[in-house]
């Protein structure tokens, strides 16, 4: 039997406890009111105060604004480094390709692979990293 309960008040978990089930125990007498309700909680269930109660399952609260506002800097940041990482990665590409190029040194498979490096680069430097949203980075050339 599960000993983990949560204490819900008009569908907001407002305490979790450890409670053996057998000893009496009652949540409007323990001071939470006449709305309280105990539900136990299996041993997967990630619940915490706050969270919500539907009358069937449990979901997080939502977000604060400054919760929102952590999340969506972190995501810039990284789309941010990403996108440095990739234009760095296709300008060494480049270059090397370019000097065999420029020196007559190419391959057909290298004076190819120039194109569609310096394709991909445009693409790169189209795209506006300063989002959270996800982005659709263009495909490395091969």
């Amino acid at each position: 039997m599960s000993n983990r309960y949560a204490i819900i008040v008009n569908g907001v978990v407002v305490n979790t406890i450890a409670w053996d089930g057998e000893a009496e125990f009652d949540v409007k007498q323990a001071g939470y009111g006449d709305k309280a309700e105990l539900m136990a909680l299996d041993d997967n269930s990630l619940v915490a105060v706050g969270y919500l109660y539907s009358g069937t399952e449990f979901s997080a609260p939502p977000l604060t604004q400054e919760q929102q506002d952590n999340i969506d800097s972190a995501a810039i940041d990284g789309n941010i480094n990403l996108k440095a990482s990739l234009m760095n990665e296709a300008n060494q590409r480049l270059s090397v390709l370019q000097d065999a190029v420029d020196l007559e040194m190419a391959t057909k498979d290298e004076s190819a692979a120039l194109l569609l490096w310096k394709k991909y680069r445009v693409l790169l430097s189209r795209i506006d990293e300063n989002t959270p949203k996800d982005i659709t980075w263009p495909e490395k050339p091969r």
